[in-house]
C-alpha cells in the first residue's frame, strides 16, 4: 500500500514538472518577438527627419534673369542691385560683370564700368562684346593704347567688325594721329558708310 501511494506521488510530480516547462518557452518567444518590432521604427522615423527640403537649398548664382529683366525693362536701380548679388555668390559670372559694367558706363561712371568689363572680357575672353566693351571704358578713360590693344583683339575674332575698327579710327583722333585714324576709314568704308560717314567727320574736325 505504501508502495502504491509513493508510486503515484513520483507520477503526480513528473506530470507538474513537464507543464511548467512546456509553458514557459511560448510565453519568452512571444515577448521578443514584441520587442524586435517596436526598437525598429525610432531609426526608421530619423531617416527621415534628416533629409534636407529642397526649397531650403540656397542658389549658387543669384536670380540673374530677374536682374536681366530688370535691365532690359530699363529699371536700372534694381538691375544693378540684382546683378551685383548674383556676382556676390557667383564671382565668375562673366555676363552679369558685363551688364553691370554697362549700367555704370552709361552713367558714365566709367572707372566703376571698367573693372567689370575687364572681369568679363578675361572670363568670357572670346566674346567680341566684351572685350569691345572693355576698349571703349578704356578710350572713355583716354587709356588709348589700351584701348588699341581690345580692339585689335576683336578685329583678331571678327575681322569684319565695323565698330571696332569706328572705335580704332576714334582712337587713333584721340591720340592726334589722323594718318592712323585715315588707315582705318579705308577699311570701314566697305563695311559700313553710315559709320563710315561718322568717322569722315570726326577726322576732318580734328585739329
Amino acid at each position: 500500500m505504501n508502495n502504491f501511494k509513493f508510486s503515484a506521488f513520483l507520477v503526480s510530480l513528473s506530470v507538474l514538472f513537464t507543464a511548467s516547462a512546456c509553458f514557459s518557452p511560448a510565453a519568452n518567444s512571444s515577448r521578443s518577438s514584441t520587442t524586435t518590432t517596436t526598437t525598429s521604427s525610432p531609426n526608421a522615423d530619423k531617416s527621415v527627419q534628416s533629409t534636407p527640403s529642397a526649397q531650403n537649398s540656397p542658389t549658387k548664382s543669384g536670380n540673374y534673369q530677374q536682374a536681366l529683366n530688370d535691365y532690359n525693362a530699363k529699371n536700372f536701380d534694381k538691375a544693378e542691385a540684382g546683378f551685383k548679388e548674383v556676382i556676390e555668390s557667383d564671382p565668375k559670372n562673366a555676363d552679369a560683370h558685363y551688364y553691370l559694367g554697362n549700367i555704370y558706363y552709361d552713367r558714365k561712371q566709367y572707372e566703376t564700368s571698367l573693372p567689370h568689363f575687364e572681369q568679363a572680357a578675361k572670363l568670357d575672353f572670346k566674346s567680341t562684346d566684351k572685350i569691345m566693351a572693355w576698349g571703349e571704358a578704356q578710350r572713355a578713360l583716354k587709356q588709348y593704347d589700351r584701348a588699341i590693344v581690345q580692339y585689335q583683339r576683336v578685329i583678331g575674332f571678327d575681322p569684319n567688325n565695323a565698330n571696332a575698327y569706328y572705335a580704332l579710327g576714334l582712337t587713333y583722333i584721340g591720340l592726334n594721329n589722323k594718318i592712323g585714324a585715315s588707315q582705318q576709314l579705308r577699311k570701314l568704308e566697305p563695311l559700313n558708310k553710315a559709320l563710315a560717314e561718322k568717322l569722315s567727320k570726326e577726322i576732318n574736325a580734328a585739329k
